[in-house]
């Protein structure tokens, strides 16, 4: 089953991060949508709106094909955010998650010198009951 949790969190190990922990099939998926935006057949995604995306706390994550790169959040809120990248910032970003599908365990981070917030994407780090405690 395809699976992907979304969660913010302030001070995650030393930064305000958007953590995203899928399983395999969810991450395949999920880079599937990244390469969209890669390849521009998709110019704007809601990430937290996927079907196999759970958002925690109600965050939401904007992905945007863009002309510059930056994580931010999106007005005043603490649970709205926009991810955007150019096309070489997607086909790095999903290269990244690529890479880590094929590993049982581990993250990635999408970053980017003008990030705000920290994208770190895992695999068999945290998993369920952690994200019913902290997610």
């Amino acid at each position: 089953m395809a699976a992907v949790h979304l969660g913010y969190s302030e001070n995650f190990k030393s930064s305000d991060t958007l953590l995203v922990e899928g399983d395999t099939e969810g991450l395949r998926h999920l880079a599937g949508v990244l390469r969209s935006l890669e390849k521009g057949s998709a110019d704007i995604v809601d990430i937290d709106a996927l079907p196999f995306v759970q958002s925690h706390h109600g965050v939401r994550l904007t992905a945007k094909r863009s002309r510059r790169e930056l994580v931010k959040p999106i007005g005043h809120s603490s649970n709205e955010f926009t991810w955007e990248r150019t096309e070489a910032g997607w086909q790095d970003a999903a290269d990244k998650l690529e890479a880590l599908i094929g590993h049982g365990e581990g993250h990635q981070y999408s970053d980017s010198v003008g990030d705000q917030v920290v994208v770190q994407v895992s695999k068999g780090e945290y998993g369920s009951d952690w994200w019913k405690r902290h997610g």
